[in-house]
């Protein structure tokens, strides 16, 4: 297949584009969006996975202006992969557009979304407008090729190549190294995925032709703290089996010692029915994970 991938040096836009060429797939990459390098623009493509979306951290997700050049840039987006013909227009969505609430229940693609980030509602806003315009498309008179919308809802991906300040690589590099780590409460539910069962993940939709929104996500679901102290537990291992060193990594967290962030604390409780009816599976354990990322330092 000939993908075109917007977003390809993120986190997870690089190791699709990768995985993509390693199973002998036609990639068109752009850093961030196509308008980089309109020339580099193929004549044709059979999908386009959108990753770019500008913005970082707390701050950038809470400013409405920078969200909403993400979404008329998204738009762009879609517009030449209407011109290229592309069969698919695969979106990298969010949990955050569920929003907060901690009520115990799953969350489920097809139930309430209330996004309470400027980033959790553009999210979801663009997902919105990009089906008003592909179903206006896909009834044109001369419509040469329908397209399908894939909204992918990524909850929580780790792995090698993650940015520096995320919590599994700030628990990696301090705990390694013998320095404390300021946590909040960790209560919430949460759930990891490791990279490369998101990269599968996102595989999958692109050979299967059902066009929906899917939770991406693992079947490891649990309280924050639970994984956080895990992950401190395997790295004392780890470090031990490779320096000799004993290391109370336990005594090193400190929780409750920060405030949430802006968007305050998520739930992540996914449903994963409906993409596991594709035939996904997440294979990756966490302390394999965590293993993993170890050896990469």
């Amino acid at each position: 297949m000939r993908f075109v991938v917007t977003g390809a040096s993120s986190f997870l836009g690089s190791a699709v584009v990768k995985k993509l060429r390693e199973e002998g797939h036609k990639v068109t990459e752009f850093r961030h969006s196509y308008e980089e390098d309109e020339d580099d623009l193929p004549h044709r493509a059979d999908a386009w996975i959108h990753f770019a979306w500008a913005g970082k951290g707390s701050e950038g997700r809470q400013d409405e202006e920078i969200q909403g050049y993400n979404i008329g840039m998204s738009m762009g987006a879609l517009e030449k992969a209407i011109e290229l013909n592309c069969k698919k227009f695969i979106f990298a969505g969010s949990q955050a557009e569920y929003g907060r609430a901690q009520d115990g229940s799953l969350k489920n693609e097809d139930g309430p979304a209330e996004p309470v980030s400027a980033y959790g509602d553009a999210k979801l806003l663009f997902s919105k407008l990009a089906r008003t315009r592909i179903d206006a498309y896909n009834r044109e008179e001369n419509c040469p090729r329908p397209m399908r919308y894939v909204h992918m809802r990524f909850f929580s991906v780790y792995g090698p190549g993650d940015h520096q300040e995320s919590l599994i690589n700030t628990l990696v590099n301090k705990l390694y190294n013998g320095e404390s780590v300021e946590l909040g409460n960790c209560g919430q539910q949460w759930n990891y995925m490791y990279i490369d069962d998101a990269v599968d993940a996102v595989l999958t939709l692109c050979t299967k032709f059902t066009g929906d929104t899917y939770n991406i996500a693992s079947e490891d679901t649990r309280p924050l703290k639970e994984y956080v102290e895990e992950a401190a537990k395997l790295i004392a291992a780890y470090k031990a089996e490779k320096t000799g060193e004993a290391v109370n990594a336990s005594e090193l967290l400190h929780f409750e010692a920060r405030e949430d962030n802006a968007e305050g604390a998520a739930d992540l409780s996914p449903d994963t029915t409906k993409i596991k009816a594709l035939g996904f599976e997440a294979k990756t354990s966490f302390d394999e994970g965590i293993r993993k990322i170890l050896e990469t330092m």
